[in-house]
């Protein structure tokens, strides 16, 4: 038997869960449990003693952040983990990922992938091939098509479970301009990677809201047997993308519903309230319920949202307020949305644009890309306010740039009704936007 005071073993024990909270494989480990749990502080400590394969799932965390100080933080770790080739590759990997979701990001990081990819053989294992492969990707023009055959080759030959050569062979014969064999190699691949699916969506260019969801449909027959990540991807951009309400949305994202995808309930209940006539506040609200079960917070900034649906008897944007302040007074920032269509739809009183704009702001200013898509929209078409189509454009810009599919449509919209000298204008501005976000770092 121990004796020891009271404190003292406290505080052992106090120092033992710390070590053990501080392990990175349990911190991975509870990641693998729950994606969203809170593991920051642990791994900084890591980080901080020069750990690089902690400094790397940091990175990780961070990109998942909407404050644009822990994106830029996530680059430069991502950046520190690589450590000119001593550290994991992995490291590359996952900032070339995440620089494509930033506005400017894949231009930005050109220069060190440039020099990045000199500093490990590409054929030297396994991991170096998929590692190559996966840059190939992100940075097509870095690799010539010889010597990506011959990385697709030696994958082939080392792939044991889940091969991913058709999203390789497609990007090379996209970038080789066989676009009918990309198209065939693109489908094959959402089979089984859901990377291809934002591939895909983006190889179809300037018709892609139109062709997506017909091309698709193909893969209907096959739900069942595909991966769930797959079908929550295809159906989260589905639903994001701005057209008449279309059933197979549904069909997807039940599908992974009924595969315990939590994010898949979230997007159905967003959609759902973008097609008010076709779908009913009970069918709605019953699914919120579902969701904040799990996620409590986000749940809540949905039921404000459904409160302000016209057209439906549940609207009460006095409720929706009550729920939005009591969201911001707990820090949930993403509430300021919920905020700006408060003011924005003139739920309590007139229109206040102004208002919402200013709510928005708080969000963009974190770079936010739905923050700058509501912007636009203002700008572009809200009532209440001189609309100013190059602010529109520029705010549109920077969304789209940011990977906010919904704003796409718009942005070709306002493109059809500017001039040139407009549109030089508008990029401009946008320029001018993100430097001032940008140095208020």
């Amino acid at each position: 038997m121990i004796n020891c005071l009271i404190p003292s073993c406290l505080l052992l024990l106090t120092l033992t869960a710390s070590a053990q909270a501080a392990s990175l494989q349990q911190i991975q480990y509870r990641l693998h449990q729950d994606p969203q749990a809170d593991v920051e502080t642990e791994l900084r400590v890591l980080a901080e003693r020069g750990d690089r394969d902690s400094m790397r799932l940091l990175a990780d965390v961070l990109a998942g952040s909407a404050e644009r100080n822990k994106q830029q933080e996530a680059i430069a770790l991502y950046q520190a983990a690589f450590a000119n080739g001593r550290g994991p590759l992995s490291a590359l990997v996952g900032l070339a990922n995440f620089s494509e979701r930033l506005p400017n990001g894949h231009d930005a990081q050109r220069a060190f992938f440039s020099q990045a990819v000199q500093r490990f053989a590409p054929t030297q294992d396994i991991n170096s091939v998929s590692t190559s492969l996966d840059l190939f990707l992100a940075y097509p023009d870095l690799y010539p098509p010889a010597q990506v055959r011959e990385l697709i080759s030696l994958y082939q030959r080392a792939c044991i479970d889940v091969c991913a050569s058709a999203l390789y062979r497609a990007r090379l014969a996209e970038q080789q301009g066989q676009r009918a064999l990309a198209d065939n190699l693109y489908l094959s691949a959402m089979r089984s990677d859901a990377r291809a699916v934002e591939r895909y969506y983006q190889f179809l260019g300037e018709e892609q809201d139109e062709l997506f969801a017909p091309k698709v449909s193909s893969l209907l027959a096959q739900i069942d047997n595909l991966p769930v990540a797959v079908v929550l991807a295809i159906g989260n951009l589905l639903s994001s993308i701005p057209r008449e309400h279309d059933p197979q949305v549904i069909q997807w994202l039940d599908n992974a519903i009924a595969r315990q995808a939590e994010q898949a309930r979230v997007s159905k209940a967003s959609y759902m309230m973008s097609a008010p006539q076709s779908y009913s506040a009970e069918e709605v609200f019953a699914l919120i319920d579902q969701v904040e079960l799990t996620r409590p917070q986000e749940g809540r900034a949905l039921r404000a949202s459904a409160y302000l649906v016209r057209g439906w008897r549940s609207l009460d944007p006095f409720k929706a307020q009550e729920i939005i302040q009591a969201l911001l007074a707990e820090g949930y920032q993403n509430a300021h949305l919920n905020l700006g269509e408060l003011y924005s739809m003139g739920g309590l009183d007139q229109v206040d644009q102004a208002k919402a704009i200013a709510s928005y702001r708080v969000l963009a200013a974190r770079g936010v890309p739905s923050a700058f898509y509501r912007i636009a929209t203002i700008y572009g078409g809200g009532k209440g306010i001189c609309h100013d189509q190059v602010k529109a454009y520029a705010y549109a810009r920077i969304a789209v740039d940011g990977g906010e599919l919904g704003a796409r449509k718009y942005l070709k919209t306002l493109a059809q009704q500017i001039s040139q000298e407009q549109l030089d204008q508008a990029l401009q501005a946008r320029n001018g936007i993100i430097r001032e976000i940008e140095a208020a770092l």
